[in-house]
């Protein structure tokens, strides 16, 4: 058993929707996609993942004929694409508009998809699937995979992701459980079913992550994945939501005490634990299986894995960062809360600067060979690692509350068209402790975000491009 779902970026299904709904008559064009083939943690299924890359737009000189309930056309573009796709082993995609609906396949389209399949899978060397889809007069979507078989499986998920974050999927008719209702009033049932329909990591489960983690398992996510390596110290209990002395007595990993805890609430959220770094391959499939990330680490490497998979994978994440730098005056240099939105088309946390390249470099000597990192640390080659930083819970935790509700706005919208921001930070030592939205601009030869030539890239022979 195979589950099939699509990523695209808004400005992708506004290119769509100009280009298919030009007229009344139908429209076509293609769709070049990187892939994603992981095993899904909390079902043991199979996900085969297609990840736009590219929207190619068919020139009208291409039709032989359009009218208001079907049309013709040269296969010339699409063998065009197939020369494209070789390549890099990206899948093809075949969209098409029915400006009068209704939003389903014809049997008109069913013969002339298996055609175009069939020419595909003889084209290409291996079995990968590609996909055809349709847009109706309201830009609403659905989609169906073609294994090598021919034979068509519904996409079951679409998610486009933009200032707002919409997925498509076969709508629940049931009401919200009651847990849910005063959240529902607030927001919609809509918001209710998206979050039962997601599958949410959250990447470091220290102060800031086991506080997120409380919020995510109340408000209705209906899957949470919890990536951490480390182990419950003394040191977390004053900070880390869920922890005891036991816990720490017992050098307990953080997430399978988050995970007890979470499952001890009796809500209906299924988890999944991760005990390693999210750069591990251990860690792969269950990070490629969600559908939005949360960032809760302040290691350089981790914050450079969730770069990348927001750019190669189309991957929403939502980065947290807390700052406090005292001065010897007994005030504060810093005191900042952040919450960052990384997604393509806006700056990349490398053009932000909340990535180090040779932070990343000791972060990896580190763990790989201990005794050579302190000597070429002492050699001044590479920088020593920073000293525990101070952290307060009440911070951690407000600063949790302002990515929840970012995650909010992102499916409902709450504060306006406008509302949606790449980044928010809290100026706690100010009087009137305000929130702001800082500028930052993308580097010109920047890989992520200059060129975004990244964007939609999905599956690589190296990971992420990323040097072992």
């Amino acid at each position: 058993m195979t589950r099939h779902t699509w990523t695209l970026l808004e400005e992708h299904r506004a290119t769509l929707q100009r280009t298919l709904l030009r007229d009344e008559k139908e429209y076509a064009a293609l769709i070049l996609c990187g892939r994603s083939s992981v095993v899904d943690p909390w079902t043991g299924v199979r996900e085969e993942r297609f990840v736009t890359h590219k929207v190619i737009e068919v020139d009208p000189s291409a039709f032989s004929s359009r009218s208001r309930d079907g049309l013709t056309w040269s296969t010339t573009p699409f063998y065009n694409l197939l020369k494209a796709a070789e390549e890099k082993n990206f899948a093809v995609g075949v969209i098409h508009s029915h400006p009068q609906g209704p939003l389903k396949f014809s049997k008109h389209d069913d013969v002339a998809d298996k055609e175009l399949f069939r020419i595909a899978f003889d084209r290409l060397d291996g079995d990968g699937p590609h996909f055809s889809a349709v847009m109706d007069g309201n830009g609403n979507l659905i989609a169906r995979a073609y294994s090598s078989n021919l034979k068509p499986f519904p996409v079951e998920f679409i998610r486009v992701i933009g200032d707002r974050w919409r997925f498509h999927y076969p709508r629940a008719t049931q009401p919200p459980a009651a847990e849910l209702d005063r959240q529902a009033r607030a927001f919609g049932e809509e918001s209710t079913h998206d979050l039962r329909q997601l599958r949410v990591g959250i990447v470091g489960c220290g102060g800031m992550g086991s506080a997120v983690i409380a919020l995510l398992a109340r408000i209705g996510v209906g899957k949470l994945a919890f990536f951490d390596f480390d182990r419950i110290e003394e040191t977390n209990l004053n900070r880390v939501h869920f922890s005891t002395r036991a816990d720490a007595s017992l050098r307990r990993h953080k997430v399978d005490v988050m995970a007890e805890a979470v499952a001890q609430l009796g809500l209906p959220v299924s988890l999944v634990r991760v005990p390693y770094t999210v750069d591990d391959p251990r860690a792969r499939d269950a990070l490629l299986s969600c559908d939005v990330l949360l960032g809760c680490t302040d290691d350089h490497l981790g914050r450079n894995v969730l770069n990348r998979v927001a750019h190669c994978y189309l991957f929403p994440v939502i980065d947290l960062g807390l700052l406090i730098e005292p001065n010897s005056s007994k005030g504060y240099d810093v005191f900042d809360g952040r919450v960052t939105v990384v997604q393509p088309g806006y700056p990349c946390q490398e053009c932000r600067g909340l990535i180090n390249p040779s932070m990343m470099l000791a972060e990896a000597l580190l763990r790989k060979d201990p005794l050579l990192y302190e000597q070429r640390r002492r050699a001044g080659y590479i920088p020593s690692m920073p000293e525990a930083s101070p952290v307060v819970v009440t911070f951690t935790t407000e600063m949790a509350a302002v990515a929840v509700n970012e995650l909010f706005q992102r499916l409902t919208g709450f504060r306006g068209t406008d509302g949606s921001v790449a980044e928010r930070v809290r100026k706690f030592d100010e009087t009137r402790d305000f929130e702001c939205h800082p500028a930052a601009t993308p580097r010109p030869d920047c890989k992520l975000c200059g060129n975004r030539k990244y964007d939609g890239r999905g599956d690589m022979p190296l990971f992420l491009d990323i040097a072992p």
